[in-house]
């Protein structure tokens, strides 16, 4: 269903001519309709619209995330989403939540799991109260509208960073966008746990000597803020104190800890939010020895917008601040102000980057920092910089982001549902991440990567696991070969009749180019159609029945290294193949 949706918005987009990119730093959106309000429009007329669920999984991927990441606890960050809209496919509210789940099941780990499950009800919890809050406040906004008011959509979106993951501790920071008709507001929240007992940490558990901990805030700030004139945290935390400091915003990294300061906090609006973060290196006396990051090397994320960390960049005994702001532009007719990108600074250097919905990283491999900057234009893209030579035309560049393991997505009449689990990037030994197939477009392929002695990510595996692929129909007779579980040729000839169904399994990213495929039962397999003229696409009734762990057909193709089109015997796909999604 997933591709039914995809082919939708491209026959929408081509008949309209309307290209729509929404960014995730933009104030003020100019769209009159989304592309997913049209889908309701044409599911209203259509019948309700079947739920599209992608999920799976390899065993052997876990094992040697087990052997490369010594032990360290990986996160999952699962996003449920709902949005509400009125009779004429036009949005009401919008909700978004994110879960926390851990993707070993080990042992060891239960007190951990079960943590997760506690704060993932107090998240439900959450969920409900805003939904019955926006179910009344959409009441009125449907009437508002009917009597000719102008247009408000009410939000309320989280988005999570995992701060820090591994055996001593998991700290995550919550940052929510928040509209109930007014004006785009935001608060921050935090919460950590030891990964042993599953207890939630207090901030007196991490750090000991909170006095000398705030005088060091005090300094940093105003450093990192010149211009403000705020209130010394110091003087705002004193009243914290008797409360273990509950309200207070807070997270542990490799690096430190750091605290959150929401605007209107220490000062006034045009003071903005304040965030600082003190470093271990230097100041292990005021911290918990056991929290203390013992490792060299590390990730950890750094928030777009508003937080810098200081880091010795150039080796040479001196801190340097790094951070990253976005870009925006404004325009000229509507005033409306949107988001084009990012702007990464170190030290003195900076470097614009377009794009939109971004994350940053920095990385710390052998004494050496890199920036780690996930973005979107058109297409999901990584670029690492190195930061003693941010400006050097020489940097990592691949089509690669954090593996999307599951999606779903339905609609029942007004009400749109999703949810979608994502990798989350918090250990250099081990993350994985997938990249779009050069040879049958919209196929996404798995590998599992590490951060190399250069900074740049390394794969040990040669094919990688297709996570996202259509069903195809075999147009021709196609030779190939047979390859056992592991990828080793079995049998060097063999063919795919014509008329099979098959679907990829595994495919080589690189430019000798194959699909591994399992053939399916026609009973298993389900047509569609979005219009007549488009051909027919194929879907599985059941993902379930897939087997990575088993034999597999290789077909192999030729690749014009001058045009980059792909055939098999001089014929191309569209000769070879029914029911792939351009």
């Amino acid at each position: 269903m997933k591709y039914k949706i995809k082919l939708l918005m491209i026959c929408i987009l081509a008949m309209f001519s309307l290209i729509s990119c929404i960014p995730q730093f933009n104030i003020g959106i100019g769209n009159d309709m989304s592309e997913t309000e049209n889908i309701v429009k044409k599911s209203k007329e259509n019948g309700s619209i079947k739920k599209d669920s992608k999920s799976r999984g390899n065993k052997k991927v876990k094992e040697k995330r087990e052997k490369h990441s010594n032990l360290k606890p990986h996160i999952l960050i699962k996003t449920v989403g709902e949005s509400l809209y009125d009779d004429y496919g036009n949005t009401l509210y919008k909700i978004e939540y994110k879960y926390i789940q851990l993707k070993e099941d080990k042992k060891e780990y239960e007190p951990l799991i079960k943590a997760f499950e506690e704060y993932n009800k107090e998240i439900d919890e959450q969920f409900a109260d805003t939904r019955e809050t926006f179910e009344g406040l959409a009441k009125e906004e449907k009437l508002n509208r009917l009597e000719g008011y102008d247009e408000k959509i009410l939000k309320e979106e989280t988005d999570s960073y995992i701060m820090r993951a591994d055996k001593d501790v998991v700290s995550i920071l919550n940052y929510k966008k928040y509209d109930y008709g007014a004006s785009e507001k935001y608060s921050r929240s935090s919460v950590s746990f030891d990964t042993s007992t599953g207890n939630r940490l207090n901030f007196l558990d991490v750090v000991k000597d909170d006095k000398t901990f705030f005088e060091l805030v005090d300094k940093r700030i105003y450093e990192d803020y010149e211009e403000i004139n705020i209130q010394n945290p110091s003087e705002y935390v004193y009243s914290l104190r008797d409360s273990d400091y509950e309200n207070l915003v807070w997270t542990i990294s490799p690096v430190g800890v750091t605290v959150y300061f929401d605007t209107r906090v220490l000062g006034s609006d045009t003071d903005g939010a304040q965030v600082v973060t003190i470093s271990f290196e230097n100041n292990e006396n005021i911290f918990e020895p056991k929290y203390i990051y013992k490792e060299n090397d590390y990730v950890v994320p750094i928030v777009v917008g508003n937080m810098t960390l200081h880091v010795d960049i150039d080796g040479d005994g001196t801190s340097e601040p790094v951070y990253v702001d976005r870009v925006y532009e404004q325009n000229t007719e509507t005033l409306h102000i949107f988001g084009i990108g990012v702007k990464i600074f170190a030290g003195l250097q900076n470097r614009e980057v377009s794009g939109y919905f971004g994350k940053s990283y920095l990385i710390k491999k052998k004494d050496k920092y890199y920036m780690y900057l996930f973005i979107e234009d058109e297409l999901k893209n990584l670029y690492i910089y190195d930061l003693e030579d941010l400006n050097s035309d020489n940097y990592d560049w691949s089509n690669l982001s954090a593996e999307n393991i599951d999606f779903d997505w339905d609609i029942e009449g007004n009400i749109e549902k999703n949810e979608q689990i994502d990798e989350s990037f918090t250990d250099i030994d081990s993350f994985s991440g997938e990249s779009m197939c050069d040879i049958l477009y919209l196929i996404q392929v798995v590998k599992e990567w590490f951060v190399g002695e250069d900074g740049k990510l390394q794969s040990d595996e040669i094919r990688g696991r297709v996570s996202t692929g259509p069903v195809i129909r075999t147009l021709t007779d196609i030779k190939c070969s047979v390859v056992d579980e592991n990828g080793k040729v079995k049998k060097n000839t063999a063919t795919i009749p014509e008329g099979t169904y098959i679907y990829p399994v595994y495919s080589d990213d690189k430019r000798d180019m194959y699909i591994d495929v399992k053939i399916l039962d026609k009973s298993g397999v389900s047509s569609y159609t979005i219009g007549e003229g488009y051909g027919r696409y194929f879907e599985l009734k059941n993902k379930e029945v897939l087997d990575y762990n088993e034999d597999c057909y290789r077909i192999t193709f030729d690749v014009d290294e001058e045009y980059g089109s792909v055939s098999i015997d001089g014929k191309g796909l569209s000769e070879i193949f029914e029911g792939i999604i351009y």
